[in-house]
């Protein structure tokens, strides 16, 4: 007995040091892209030339998005890179499995309800709360083009390579699922930084792992946070008008109800019993499963 507890201490501290490792190359990669403006201008600033050091900060300020796209990238080609070059293959080791039918979209059939959710429940916060998420959201809608193409397509898809594709699967080798999927939904929350935007990313982290964890892959998660982030982008540039926004809502509301009757095969498939899984392998995936076969709430 206590050597199984010892073993599963050691498999837990391991899979948290890869996370902190995979968080570190996520995190990492924005620090260095903005760095080298961030150097110039504190060095403008310590020369005493203000009006270059202000047009460096806004430079950063105003093109967050675009930072943000460059540095996603960076970090999708070095995870890439780094299992190109120790042979893994991606399905496994970035749970990039094939979804068989209509479970693939499940995700992207339910993230109009969840926007719906978290908008509904972000109005219903104290003013104040709202004044300060506002301020700290206003460098996220500049970079235009290639600004929206960072938060609907890039943004998605590292995210959910680092969160639930890598620290979220490693993880649930040492612990059951549900707390894998909720650790690394946690620390999705905590990477944005303002607490109301930890609250909403650890549901999102949450219902997003769960899901992967249930079909065995993390492309539904991956549409779904596209989706998610698409429908953000468009509200963000409709008029500041009662009328408008009550009308989008509506739009929303219908959406979010017909678009999960209609793909309800799919939504279904996350609340299907599996069949218990075999003790997983090294790769992630039990042996002798294939895609949704393994139930990690067995574990």
């Amino acid at each position: 007995m206590k050597q199984g507890t010892g073993g599963r201490a050691a498999r837990v501290f391991v899979a948290l040091g890869k996370s902190l490792c995979y968080l570190a190359l996520f995190l990492g990669t924005q620090v260095l892209v903005m760095l080298p403006v961030a150097v110039a201008a504190g060095v403008q600033a310590a020369l005493k030339n203000w009006e270059a050091a202000d047009q460096l900060y806004n430079l950063l300020y105003e093109n967050t998005m675009v930072f943000s796209a460059l540095s996603g990238l960076i970090t999708i080609g070095v995870i890439l890179l780094f299992y190109r070059i120790r042979r893994k293959r991606l399905e496994e080791a970035l749970w990039l499995r094939r979804v068989e039918g209509p479970g693939l979209w499940a995700g992207a059939a339910l993230a109009p309800a969840l926007y719906l959710v978290v908008t509904t429940a972000l109005m219903l916060l104290p003013e104040a709360w709202l004044d300060s998420y506002a301020e700290a959201s206003a460098g996220l809608s500049g970079g235009g083009v290639v600004g929206a193409v960072a938060v609907v397509l890039v943004a998605p898809v590292v995210e959910e390579f680092v969160f639930r594709g890598l620290i979220m699967t490693r993880m649930a080798r040492a612990m059951p699922g549900w707390l894998a999927a909720a650790l690394s939904a946690a620390i999705f929350g905590v990477c944005h930084g303002h607490p109301v935007w930890f609250a909403y990313a650890f549901v999102l982290g949450l219902v997003f792992g769960l899901m992967d964890l249930r079909l065995g892959s993390i492309w539904p998660s991956i549409w779904a946070h596209m989706i998610f982030n698409a429908i953000g982008q468009i509200f963000d540039l409709l008029p500041e008008e009662d009328t408008v926004a009550m009308g989008a809502y509506i739009v929303l509301l219908a959406v979010a109800v017909l678009i999960p009757l209609l793909a309800r095969k799919g939504v279904k498939a996350l609340f299907r019993p599996e069949p218990k899984a075999l003790p997983a392998q090294e790769g992630g995936q039990p042996a002798g499963s294939e895609g949704g076969d393994w139930d990690p709430w067995d574990e």
